[in-house]
């Protein structure tokens, strides 16, 4: 909160903010609710919202009244704020994109979250964004797409989106990977800084991005390291290609996910098949694709959905095991069928 955004600010509306809070927060033996300033106060009501919305909270406190009334009290506190300042207030809550899909689902399938009367961006889970679970609470927001740039065309056909000859190329999207590249460039002008990077260098770190802004950006700062190792003038493609091993590294695929991801790389469309976790149940396994960014969302025309590039060349090594694996399978199957005719 920044200092000074509410300079008359009235105390009492603090101090009914506060009883409200201790009504649920005396529950936890590690709370100490004395002399609470505002910050804090609103640190605590974060607490309890997230408490109030969890299922492990309910089963042992019906704290839906009290929640009602902290919201109550906080949107008294909006009022007086915006008629002090004579402007409307934002609040942005950042990080609920970090909650797994069921926590996330719970959370935003509540009321509570649009009970208070200001404006109030939330960032959400991507795979939430395409779960058909969500499609009735999200009726209740008004969902902001932040596109990726595609570092690839999708090819889909004029009269149907149905072909199931269409689907993400090989070949480069110019248009997304020159904005990429120019989000490097400029940012190194900044710093009189406009060599460091090798054209060849540069295409590789915006192809293997994805088009995540902060993926590439990780990846510029991974290469510049690397060249501040090997006491390099200049960030090259072999210097490249190192940082972009070293931050696949963060990927863990399991062996459930390739079919999946073969299926989205070649059709550009997410799946509906599960697999039995043994904490979490029966998964959605593109919901876990997407939230772990192993597969990326792209917008234009239409929606479409392909692997994450750091992670394409795995992809293409467990097609090729595959494979082999089938010709190996039929070779010996002629192999019996020939010794069969020999016995014969």
């Amino acid at each position: 909160i920044k200092p000074g955004w509410w300079s008359n600010r009235d105390q009492r509306l603090l101090d009914d903010l506060e009883n409200s809070l201790t009504t649920v927060i005396y529950q936890d033996k590690e709370t100490d609710t004395e002399q609470l300033e505002l910050p804090e106060v609103l640190k605590k009501l974060g607490l309890i919202l997230k408490r109030g919305l969890t299922r492990d909270m309910t089963k042992t406190l019906n704290i839906r009244p009290a929640v009602s009334d902290i919201i109550a009290r906080v949107n008294d506190i909006i009022k007086a704020a915006e008629k002090d300042r004579n402007q409307k207030l934002l609040v942005i809550v950042d990080g609920l994109d970090r909650h797994d899909l069921r926590t996330a689902l719970e959370m935003f399938a509540s009321p509570l979250l649009t009970e208070l009367e200001c404006h109030i961006i939330y960032t959400i889970p991507i795979s939430l964004r395409y779960s058909p679970s969500f499609r009735q609470p999200m009726e209740s927001f008004q969902c902001l797409d932040l596109y990726n740039l595609p570092v690839f065309q999708c090819d889909w056909p004029t009269a149907t989106l149905r072909d199931r000859n269409s689907g993400p190329t090989s070949t480069a999207n110019k248009v997304g990977r020159d904005i990429l590249k120019s989000v490097i460039t400029k940012r190194l002008a900044k710093i009189n800084e406009t060599d460091l990077f090798t054209p060849d260098a540069l295409e590789l770190l915006s192809e293997k991005s994805g088009g995540v802004i902060r993926d590439l950006i990780r990846l510029a700062r991974g290469a510049c390291q690397v060249a501040l190792k090997k006491k390099k003038e200049y960030v090259d493609t072999t210097i490249a290609k190192e940082a972009i091993q070293e931050e696949r590294k963060a990927y863990t695929i399991n062996d459930y996910h390739f079919p999946e991801l073969a299926t989205v790389h070649e059709t550009g469309r997410l799946t509906t098949n599960t697999h039995h976790l043994p904490k979490q149940g029966d998964v959605v396994i593109c919901d876990e694709l997407l939230q772990n960014k192993y597969v990326l969302g792209y917008y234009g025309d239409h929606t479409w959905f392909d692997v994450h590039p750091i992670i394409i060349e795995d992809l293409e090594q467990w097609q090729a095991s595959q494979n082999s694996g089938a010709g190996n399978r039929e070779q010996g199957t002629g192999n019996r069928e020939s010794g069969i005719g020999n016995r014969e």
